[in-house]
């Protein structure tokens, strides 16, 4: 993984209907996730940083279906959710509970050829929940914070310059959208992130 600091753009799955595929592709490093919204072609074609769901039925697609990435340009492939119990996947597999089954390791086997492949920690996703918390009260109860949301705190903490777009703070109601809008609004605020103009 690099140490020097780079302009790092993450790319939501908020559609996008702007072409945008030149000022994508001049990044030095693009952050994609799962299917990647299609790499619909005005979004470029440039992903250093694959970030992937781990478990259940999308992993499972993920891991059976092609992605059109590059494996040229792919640097760093994330699995966003941490390691599973071994136990507990077994018993998972023992009663076909696919929405539990982690194909976090498969994945990263498919994408071996990247520099790094790695897994969000449960430590990692429980401290930045615990302080998404500190923006109110959320609409329902989280789980944890979204991928997107992940990503850029953790682009953030190794200090790169983050820009970010195709962020629509919705999707599965176990991720805490409404906090992470105003965690969002304030890195802007405060000149830490910007949006792609």
């Amino acid at each position: 993984m690099s140490t020097s600091l780079q302009d790092v753009l993450i790319l939501g799955n908020a559609p996008i209907k702007d072409n945008l595929a030149a000022q994508v592709d001049a990044f030095e490093r693009v952050v994609r996730f799962n299917f990647c919204a299609g790499m619909p072609v005005n979004l470029g074609s440039k992903c250093t940083d694959l970030w992937l769901t781990g478990r259940g039925r999308q992993a499972a697609k993920l891991l059976q279906q092609p992605i059109a990435v590059d494996p040229e340009r792919l640097q760093n492939v994330v699995i966003t959710d941490p390691p599973a119990q071994p136990v507990m996947q077994s018993l998972f597999r023992l009663i076909r509970r696919q929405g539990k089954y982690d194909h976090g390791a498969a994945l990263l086997a498919k994408f071996a050829s990247s520099q790094s492949g790695w897994r969000v920690s449960k430590e990692t996703r429980k401290q930045l929940l615990k302080r998404l918390h500190t923006y109110g009260k959320p609409q329902y109860k989280p789980v944890c914070p979204s991928s997107g949301t992940l990503a850029i705190d953790h682009f953030l903490l190794q200090g790169h310059r983050v820009t970010i777009t195709g962020f629509g703070f919705q999707g599965w109601k176990r991720h805490p959208w409404d906090l992470e809008q105003r965690y969002v609004a304030e890195l802007v605020d405060t000149g830490k992130l910007q949006w792609l103009t």
